[in-house]
């Protein structure tokens, strides 16, 4: 088998060329560069070498770059862009595909997208655009490619169940009576119907069998209203989505606003995303312990902490409960919290780590009372030596009691849950008050979101059109190629590359003359004395 190909530099009989039409600043020009510059070894030993000859796969991969740098991912659309809209035409080499061919391209070969991905990405770091020395991480919700009404309870699936098997004890007995009567063709019918019925079955009852299994991850009070979409059963209900929706995660360069690492998971939050994207970004660029990452609250968690102390990662990630952190070396003063009539909360609480005590604004002390450990946190109880569950809440002598005590208390005790990781939230807290890590969160919010903003409006990218987490998962490596090119060609055409070099220079030259900046004094006196004992010394002429 061969390929069909076309050399867009050749000139026809007319005497022109498919490069005459596209100006050689376009984006088009670019992105066939850049194709061809990427090892392609495993696409081409996925042909066969017997049957017709096919589209060769170094053009229909650029035709679909192109397409989804420009918002499209329609194949209908795309077939009729490559035989009218002149761009197409040169990145297609007008080959003119057709949507059939351009939608098996896509399918066959989207487990390829990561390596394409990670290949850009070191072209695009080859050619110094920035140093890849902070990076931002945040996720967004992508609507799945499938109805919301296909969602469907475990009540709800197991009438679906027991109603497609009646249908399928139905036809089984005009099967019967069309065996009695030979009669072929409609025996061949409903055996055919019965096949599709079967078939229906066999997916719902995988479907009940995986909503079981994912109810027992949710909390108690979340199983009853759990559903399950039986179209696309990988996606979920998430916060701020509107149906079933999958969680897509990017790690942007703060610089460039290049995405370096990214994925598609089906957890409803970020909780547990840190860890993934730093190892997946510092897998693509390479390991550097100097690089800077950071999240904000959603990625926050004990477990995420955890790693980052345990790797010495240089992150900053917001805190989404600052009241629970003890913020100041001593409790708030209690003339306060009486004044402004106010709730004790866990911040007014000081801990003291060498005696493991807290201290209240009143004075007192909760000591430990017991450990407990319910499997994803560990730690230990404090309570305070004033309340006590045999002395009645009246008896109690502390002004602040009205305060302290929640009001939903059935056991009228104050107690303090304390993990035994609290003390890395309680340091990252204390980061978190500096004037650098603020400066970076409000860096994060101009990168990592407009990233998403882009995708979403500018290129229309808000539901994906393919199904199975797989399959997405290589659908959003081929949106984050896409949007990366995008970036190449705007940082080309601005002319931008010498302008980013020169904020990177000046800001590593501006930190070595911070560092250096008492030797540099030196120097300055040095000269100085130099200066005027020539002034002094000068010899008389």
């Amino acid at each position: 088998m061969g390929f069909i190909f076309n050399d867009r530099r050749q000139q026809k009989l007319l005497g022109y060329c498919l490069s005459d039409f596209v100006t050689k600043n376009d984006k088009s020009h670019m992105v066939v560069d850049i194709v061809s510059k990427l090892d392609l070894t495993e696409l081409y030993n996925r042909y066969s070498s017997q049957g017709n000859d096919a589209y060769d796969p170094k053009t229909l991969l650029a035709a679909w770059f192109f397409a989804y740098s420009e918002g499209e991912s329609s194949t209908r659309k795309i077939e009729n862009l490559c035989r009218y809209e002149l761009r197409f035409i040169y990145v297609s080499a007008d080959l003119r595909p057709d949507h059939t061919t351009l939608s098996r391209f896509r399918k066959r070969h989207l487990d390829l997208m990561a390596d394409y991905f990670v290949q850009i990405l070191l072209l695009a770091k080859e050619t110094g655009i920035s140093d890849f020395k902070e990076i931002s991480i945040d996720g967004t919700k992508i609507k799945a490619s499938c109805s919301k009404k296909q969602s469907h309870k475990e009540d709800q699936l197991n009438r679906k169940i027991e109603a497609i098997r009646r249908d399928i004890a139905e036809y089984m007995s005009h099967c019967d009576l069309a065996e009695d009567e030979d009669d072929i063709e409609d025996l061949e019918n409903i055996r055919n119907k019965i096949e599709k019925l079967k078939k229906k079955e066999k997916e719902l009852v995988e479907c009940q069998a995986r909503l079981k299994e994912r109810k027992e991850e949710l909390k108690p009070e979340h199983r009853k209203n759990h559903q399950i979409n039986i179209i696309e059963p990988d996606a979920r209900f998430m916060p701020k989505s509107d149906g079933p929706s999958y969680n897509a995660q990017a790690a942007v360069d703060s610089v460039t606003n290049f995405i370096v690492a990214n994925d598609v998971v089906t957890d409803p939050n970020d909780q547990n995303q840190f860890a993934n994207m730093h190892q997946k970004s510092e897998q693509n660029l390479g390991s550097d312990l100097q690089r800077k990452y950071d999240a904000d609250a959603g990625f926050h968690s004990l477990e995420q902490l955890e790693y980052v102390n345990e790797e010495g990662i240089d992150a900053v990630i917001a805190d989404p409960t600052p009241k629970n952190r003890s913020k100041n070396n001593s409790p708030t003063n209690m003339e306060t919290i009486l004044q402004e009539g106010c709730k004790v909360e866990r911040s007014d609480f000081i801990y003291h780590c060498e005696e493991d005590y807290y201290k209240c604004p009143a004075g007192k002390k909760l000591k430990p009372l017991r450990h407990y450990n319910n499997g994803k946190s560990h730690g230990k109880i404090y309570q305070c030596l004033n309340c006590v569950e045999d002395i009645p809440i009246w008896d109690s002598d502390c002004p602040l009691i009205d305060q302290c005590l929640p009001g939903s208390s059935k056991t009228k005790l104050r107690r303090l849950y304390r993990d035994d990781r609290e003390i890395l939230a309680e340091n990252m807290n204390d980061k978190l008050q500096t004037d650098e890590a603020k400066s970076r969160l409000k860096l994060r919010a101009t990168t990592v979101e407009p990233v998403f903003g882009n995708i979403k409006q500018n290129l229309g990218f808000r539901r994906f059109s393919l199904r199975g987490l797989e399959q997405v998962k290589g659908e959003f490596n081929l949106m984050s190629i896409a949007h990366n090119l995008n970036v190449l060609f705007n940082l080309i055409a601005k002319d931008r590359f010498r302008f980013i070099i020169f904020v990177q220079y000046y800001r590593n030259y501006c930190q070595i003359l911070w560092a250096n900046l008492e030797l540099i004094l030196i120097i300055q006196v040095v000269i100085k004395n130099i200066y005027v004992r020539r002034r002094i010394y000068k010899p008389v002429p």
